[in-house]
């Protein structure tokens, strides 16, 4: 008998196959998942590396011996209202008739204006040379551009005061960010009344904003989050330091600005828009081919020459 032949179909596979998105689809969801977030967390990470390093603090000891400024000199401290040692050394005369104070700038200490302290020591002047907060040998601190080192002008002032200067016999040098520090302080404090204010900024962001990136060998885009990082991490806020519109409280006080044509640092324009605001009591002098804070440098003699005069018509005697 025949075999009746079966004429159904033989299944070619016992379990049916589910509908499954490819590995390649996977990986690129997994990738459009991970990109913006390994991108955010690297930009993040070198914006608070750069932060931290654009506020740290710059203290070393110094590299000039005081006694080569003057004979005289003595060894200077005092205590902020916020609990910080401020350290320099003061260069006495025996008259005491007037004293000159100089500030340095950013990332800098003391011995930066030593040889013009010297100067003006040997011209008759008492001279205190310090370092700010955070900078040579006074204690450490986030540098913050100008904003708390006002509080180590108070300190000097009421030192100065101690030691029985009234406020329209000191004089006051400030070199870059010192300057600008000086005139941020004298719109809310009369007791600084005579000032010469070499290559200050004017408009910190602004200037952030165009040099940051050559500081920071970073692109531009970093900026925000550079400035963002120095805020929230570290307390460093920079936003509002325009010290451009304190000049328009300066008033009626004696003002030197000496600033340098071929600033590669702060563009002389922000010192002639300081001048301004400050008005009609300020005598501006800008410097064709000079470079940042490199008026002594470039010509001591006239400088202290400049200073000296500017001093003697303005100070009690």
């Amino acid at each position: 008998m025949e075999t009746e032949a079966n004429t159904g179909s033989i299944p070619t596979n016992e379990f049916p196959s589910k509908p499954q998105a490819s590995w390649r689809k996977r990986l690129l969801k997994a990738l459009a998942w991970l990109a913006p977030r390994f991108l955010g967390s690297i930009y993040l990470g070198i914006s608070l590396y750069s932060a931290e390093i654009l506020t740290r603090t710059h203290n070393h000891p110094a590299f000039l011996d005081p006694l080569d400024v003057s004979p005289l000199a003595t060894p200077w401290a005092v205590k902020t209202a916020d609990g910080l040692t401020l350290r320099g050394w003061y260069h006495p005369t025996e008259e005491r008739r007037h004293l000159v104070v100089l500030v340095h700038g950013l990332w800098s200490c003391w011995d930066e204006m030593a040889w013009l302290g010297r100067d003006l020591h040997m011209r008759g002047y008492d001279v205190l040379l310090f370092d700010l907060r955070g900078h040579g040998q006074s204690d450490p601190s986030r540098v913050t551009m100008g904003r708390r080192e006002r509080a180590d002008i108070r300190a000097v002032l009421s030192w100065a005061g101690e030691q029985g200067f009234d406020a329209d016999r000191i004089g006051w040098v400030g070199y870059s960010m010192g300057a600008s520090t000086l005139l941020m302080e004298a719109a809310y404090n009369p007791n600084i009344r005579v000032a010469v204010l070499d290559s200050p900024y004017g408009n910190l962001p602004d200037l952030l904003d165009k040099q940051l990136s050559q500081h920071s060998h970073l692109p531009r885009f970093f900026n925000p989050g550079i400035l963002t990082a120095a805020h929230l991490a570290f307390g460093v806020r920079t936003d509002d330091l325009v010290p451009i519109r304190s000049a328009r409280k300066w008033g009626e006080r004696p003002l030197l600005v000496i600033h340098g044509e071929a600033d590669t640092i702060v563009p002389v324009v922000q010192a002639r828009l300081l001048a301004r605001e400050a008005g009609a009591s300020c005598q501006a002098v800008t410097l064709p081919g000079i470079d940042h804070v490199q008026a002594y440098r470039a010509d001591p003699v006239g400088y202290v020459a400049a200073v000296d005069t500017f001093f003697r018509r303005n100070l009690t005697p």
